[in-house]
């Protein structure tokens, strides 16, 4: 049974902009308190299909998560599993005619433990992803700001 979570936001910023925000991974922790330590471990020093990324979230254990999906300027995916569980991550920038644009993170849970995972986990983890949000959209819109 796959557990999933989807939330959007209007942000008011070129799409460029957020997508700087966004694959700055390792700048996560200065713009959201969802995230502790982002550490890309490689084979590249910047996101790429394939990276390793190692994560720390407040009261969660480290986690290795690897890029499966990535459209420069639009977005990227990226999964995580552990015993049980694999995480499925999107982040994805859709422009809009005004120069301002739509993002949307979604999560998802699938495997044997996956049910558990969400009864134990599940709230914390919506409240990670619309944090996250919030950061994304505040920096955003902090750099589109200073930019022009």
């Amino acid at each position: 049974m796959a557990h999933a979570y989807r939330t959007s936001a209007r942000v008011e910023a070129p799409a460029d902009v957020v997508w700087q925000v966004l694959a700055d991974v390792e700048r996560m922790p200065a713009w959201t308190s969802s995230m502790s330590r982002v550490t890309i471990l490689g084979p590249e020093p910047a996101i790429a299909v394939g990276s390793r990324v190692e994560i720390e979230q407040p009261g969660l254990p480290k986690a290795i998560w690897e890029v499966d999906g990535l459209t420069e300027g639009r977005g990227f995916s990226w999964s995580s599993s552990s015993p049980g569980v694999r995480t499925s991550a999107a982040h994805q920038i859709a422009p809009l005619p005004d120069d301002a644009c739509e993002v949307t993170l979604a999560v998802a849970q699938s495997g044997m433990l996956a049910g558990l995972t969400n009864l134990v986990l599940g709230s914390k983890a919506r409240d990670f992803v619309d944090t996250e949000l919030a950061g994304i959209k505040a920096e955003s819109e902090l750099r589109a700001r200073d930019k022009g």
